[in-house]
Parts: structure tokens; C-alpha cells; sequence
């Protein structure tokens, strides 16, 4: 959790309370599930001041404890809940490109859905395994189930087809019925939360590449 006081002439005006997700997507050129991931960062800004707001930010990014994923590795391990600044050095230290969607407004029940997954991923109940298949997300997870969890709810997972940036596109769109205006992004957003010093791509709702089923 991280909370801080911004000043921003540009942000949304309304209801004292506002929530908002920006969805991410890191890969390595060459499509290794080794080296990509899928994570969302859950924001609650609350007016203060003239023209100022806090937020408080809640990050989804769940990973090897170590840091390293292993494809190939046959039981699951010991996973680690990683703030937003840390999963942006784990990528960018390992030479992966980052993908955006958003910052787009959200309703409150998805921010308080974020907040219940945030909580089981670090009660430790939750271990990470990077093929999940016949697992049930709140027992063993990896990354892109773990940031389904929080629009789609626990389940057994069937299959892991999809990973990196068209993973995270697929994500982004399951949470879209939660969202306020698909159409707009927040970007006061990007300043306010210092992700303007990172090499990001932006990405709309639009899924790139061919599928369009969600990894169950």
C-alpha cells in the first residue's frame, strides 16, 4: 500500500472517492514465458485540498518469491506479491518490454474485489506455479490468474494458453464491465504515480494477436 499527496490540475473532478486500474504486460522479444508477466495496479484517489488528491495504490503482481519463473518446474513454490515499482525493475533488469492499458475509472466493487486478492495473495495461503492447470487460483496460481481472481472469482483452472501482452489485453477486457468509460484513460494518472520515467507502450481494449479466449 502506498499513500501520498499529489496536486494535479488535470485529474477528474466528482465524487470525493475515486477508483481506477491500470492493467500491465512485460515480454521478452522471442515470446518467452520465462521472461513475461501480467500485473494491475488498483487506485483509490481521495480529493484533498484544492486541486490535490491522495491515492492509495494496491498492486496485483504475483511471482516466484525468487523472481525467477521456471516453465518447467513440476510443483509450485513460494510466490511474492510485488509492489509496482519492483515488478518494473524485475522486467525492465531482465530485458522486457512493458505494456499499458489504461489508467481507466472504475466502479468500487472491483477496487474492493482487488483489495480481497491482494489480501489472500499475502496471507501465504497462495502458491505460485507458472502452468496452473488443474489448480484452484486460491491455492496455486500464476500471474494472470492471479489478476483474474479479481473480476472472475476462484476457480479450477482448465488451461494457460496465453501470457505477456495478449494475456494482459484479454485481463483488461474481462474487467471491462466494471469500467467507467472504457473509451477514456486517466492519464494525470501516469504522472501522478511516476510512471512517465518508464518506457511503456500504450494499449487500448483492442486484442492484439489472434486469440480471444481468456486463459482459464
Amino acid at each position: 500500500m502506498v499513500l501520498f499527496l499529489f496536486a494535479c490540475t488535470g485529474r477528474a473532478n466528482g465524487a470525493p472517492n475515486q477508483y481506477f486500474v491500470l492493467v500491465f504486460a512485460s515480454e521478452r522479444d522471442g515470446r518467452s514465458m520465462n521472461y513475461s508477466h501480467t500485473w494491475a495496479t488498483f487506485v483509490k484517489a481521495t480529493a484533498a485540498l484544492p486541486q490535490g488528491f491522495i491515492l492509495e495504490t494496491h498492486t496485483i503482481s504475483w511471482l516466484p518469491e525468487n523472481g525467477m519463473i521456471r516453465v518447467a518446474a513440476l510443483l509450485p513454490e513460494p510466490g511474492r506479491n510485488f509492489n509496482l515499482q519492483s515488478t518494473f525493475t524485475w522486467a525492465l533488469d531482465s530485458g522486457q518490454r512493458i505494456f499499458m492499458w489504461g489508467p481507466y475509472q472504475i466502479n468500487q466493487d472491483l477496487y474492493r474485489r482487488a483489495l480481497a486478492q491482494q489480501a489472500l495473495l499475502e496471507s501465504g495461503v497462495v502458491r505460485y506455479k507458472a502452468i496452473d492447470t488443474g489448480r484452484r487460483s486460491d491455492r496455486v496460481s500464476n500471474c494472470v490468474h492471479a489478476v483474474t481472481g479479481v473480476p472472475d472469482g476462484h476457480r479450477l483452472r482448465v488451461t494457460s494458453l496465453q501470457w505477456g501482452e495478449t494475456a494482459s489485453a484479454l485481463v483488461t477486457r474481462e474487467m471491462e464491465p466494471w469500467l467507467i468509460n472504457p473509451c477514456q484513460t486517466h492519464d494525470w494518472l501516469v504522472c501522478a504515480l511516476g510512471l512517465n520515467r518508464y518506457p511503456i507502450v500504450r494499449r487500448n481494449l483492442e486484442i492484439p494477436r489472434q486469440s480471444l479466449f481468456l486463459p482459464r
